[in-house]
């Protein structure tokens, strides 16, 4: 257990005694001493000072692949993957009953006599709180911490189901910050409590285990005017429910008073607006514009918790020696498999696959950690398979390979037949399960060619000239078409 505290046997017996000998991640039961694990569920802790009950069991496979997170992070991350693993749209209501509580269940309320006031009856007692009245509508309105059974979905007010990666990084963000604002809801006539805006806030915490969350909630306003408010409090993101969340956060740490200026403009919102904004108003060199974006996008992809490669890059983790450099991912990632920049297509309109693109980009990256470097990269030892993994992820090697594996997707995915501007668009569309699970294999199908032992594969060759590496792939018979074969006869 590297980092962490030595174990004796009556103090593993003490933490399999509370768990079992099942993995904290999946609750699978571990069958082999040798896969058993330790892993601290506090990992901030001095590790000669981890408390037992801070420590759980935790199969090799999943340690291994785990990354930076914590256990129960990962495990959350596995369970939300399967959770939006379902081509029906999610809500609050779903994560709701993912959590083992059923949603929309009824919390009697009265007034106060003098109306300045709200008795709210739950189940482990009632709690009397503060009314406030709007100065514009004389809605009156409170604030409370509620518990998660009694909240639904306003699909009048909030039709949009949950997203994916914006969910996941507010909980990532909630692990370390407060709750700054609360969601809004409503009750309606008949006493329903609608949660309409902070959907994402309310689901982020839900799934991390709050049993409640913190609402500001109008008692029965007018619906049709609120709908009117929320509407209009939209209207410069236009409804961009991904970007008014990550890019209004993000871009304008990057953009500042730039990206602020442009949502002020009246009209749809594309990146090559952005950069004809950055062009005409603030006179900004349009390669220097388009650089910019590219750079928020980059930022967002190495950033995102879900990534795994991002343990094996000198500039997020340089404790050891790792195989890739920033401008090392910028060329053999970036540079293929995202779409050129920028898009025309307006932000959060069906032709805008940004969001997808940099979703499956991040999966495929992970993909290659898997099978590439997670358990394979010890650069302390000499050994064949840290040798292999050098050759895959010298420059030159890791660019040529890769090339080679979106030259297979654009074949797989007959991307032929709309054009071959598409091979530089292979993920800016949405991908099955099945497909990602054909793109692991053939990334293993890669890694396993015996190029990589062969005698000619340890010269500079593969570090230096993504040229002179593809040629020596090409001899040795490692091209797409050698792939696809291997993939049919699987």
């Amino acid at each position: 257990m590297p980092g962490q505290r030595r174990l004796s046997k009556n103090e593993q017996a003490t933490i399999i005694s509370r768990y079992g000998m099942r993995c904290f991640i999946d609750d699978q039961l571990i069958t082999s001493a040798g896969d058993l694990e330790f892993e601290t569920l506090v990992p901030s802790a001095p590790p000669a000072a981890t408390p037992l009950e801070h420590l759980v069991p935790i199969c090799r496979f999943h340690r291994q692949r785990k990354g930076m997170l914590t256990p129960t992070e990962y495990r959350d991350l596995l369970q939300l993957e399967a959770f939006f693993a379902t081509p029906s749209p999610r809500y609050l209501d779903d994560i709701i009953r993912a959590k083992g509580r059923t949603p929309g269940q009824p919390l009697p309320h009265t007034l106060t006599a003098d109306a300045t006031a709200i008795t709210l009856a739950f189940a482990d007692g009632a709690k009397t709180v503060s009314l406030y009245i709007c100065p514009v509508t004389s809605w009156p309105y409170f604030y409370a911490l509620l518990p998660i059974q009694h909240l639904q979905n306003d699909r009048d007010l909030q039709p949009r189901p949950l997203r994916h990666l914006p969910l996941w990084g507010l909980y990532k963000h909630f692990q370390n910050h407060t709750q700054l604002t609360p969601s809004i809801c409503r009750f309606d006539e008949k006493g329903a409590l609608l949660l309409f805006d902070g959907q994402h806030k309310a689901a982020a915490q839900i799934w991390a285990g709050h049993a409640a969350v913190e609402c500001k909630v109008y008692v029965q306003p007018d619906a049709s005017r609120i709908r009117d408010t929320n509407m209009e409090a939209h209207q410069s993101y236009r409804q961009m429910s991904f970007y008014a969340y990550e890019l209004t956060k993000k871009y304008a740490d990057i953009f500042g008073e730039n990206w602020q200026s442009y949502l002020a403009v009246e009209g749809a919102k594309s990146e090559s607006g952005f950069v004809k904004f950055l062009a005409n108003v603030k006179k900004m060199p349009i390669a220097k514009a388009k650089k910019e974006i590219a750079r928020a996008i980059h930022w967002r992809i190495l950033n995102d918790p879900a990534n795994r490669l991002n343990s094996f890059i000198l500039e997020t983790n340089p404790v050891h020696r790792q195989p890739l450099s920033y401008q090392q991912v910028e060329k053999a990632f970036f540079a293929p498999f995202l779409s050129p920049i920028p898009t025309t297509a307006e932000f959060h309109s069906e032709e805008d696959l940004r969001e997808t693109e940099e979703h499956n980009l991040i999966r495929l990256m992970t993909l290659v950690a898997e099978e590439g470097l997670v358990g394979c990269w010890h650069p302390q030892r000499a050994d064949a398979e840290q040798q292999r993994a050098e050759r895959l992820f010298a420059l030159g090697a890791l660019r040529a390979w890769l090339r080679v594996l979106r030259d297979v997707l654009y074949v797989s995915l007959r991307l032929y037949l709309q054009g071959p501007e598409e091979a530089q668009r292979v993920l800016y569309r949405e991908l099955t399960e099945a497909q990602f699970a054909e793109l692991r294999a053939c990334i293993r199908r890669i890694i396993a060619h015996p190029v990589w032992t062969a005698p000619e594969a340890s010269g500079q060759d593969l570090t230096r000239s993504e040229s002179k590496a593809m040629a020596l792939l090409k001899r040795h018979g490692l091209v797409a078409e050698w792939v696809l074969q291997e993939s049919r006869g699987a």
